[in-house]
């Protein structure tokens, strides 16, 4: 299985309103039941013995909820958009403050976030130059591509 087939894999299972997966690769095997866009359940345990079901929790560090979604088709110039679905990390790490909070000044390229998909941690950068005016999703929430993740209003940047 390639990096392409499993990153079409995640986006056909996020992109789902219920599916229940099992797949087997060379010793390997994963379950999961996906419904409403949240994992019920899950396991991933080689065919020999079996590991913990791993649960998922949306944990926010600003102790503040975040903006209401925006669906992808409503995304505006304005709105960094996540480049593909994983998971969105909100500060460089554990305990660190994050990249971003509602009100400051970015630059065109600055990082704002991280989106992390097996283990591969890909930045994520503000398209223009201005102001965080809303943030869209919590850290450490599992995002979709093109998921609106914050809304800049323009201006001038840092």
């Amino acid at each position: 299985m390639t990096y392409q087939d499993v990153l079409w894999l995640l986006e056909t299972i996020d992109a789902s309103q219920g599916i229940d997966v099992d797949l087997k690769i060379d010793g390997f095997e994963v379950s999961l039941n996906w419904a409403n866009g949240q994992a019920a359940s899950g396991a991933a345990s080689p065919t020999t013995g079996h590991a913990p079901a791993a649960q998922a929790a949306n944990v926010s560090n600003t102790g503040s909820a975040p903006a209401a979604p925006i669906p992808a088709s409503a995304a505006t110039e304005n709105d960094v958009v996540s480049p593909m679905g994983g998971m969105f990390y909100a500060a460089p790490a554990p305990g660190k403050p994050p990249f971003v909070s509602i009100g400051q000044t970015v630059s065109a390229g600055e990082q704002v976030g991280i989106i992390e998909v097996m283990k591969l941690f890909t930045s994520v950068t503000a398209p223009k130059a201005g102001t965080i005016k809303a943030i869209h999703v919590e850290d450490q929430q599992t995002v979709a591509k093109d998921e609106v993740l914050f809304s800049i209003e323009p201006g001038k940047g840092a």
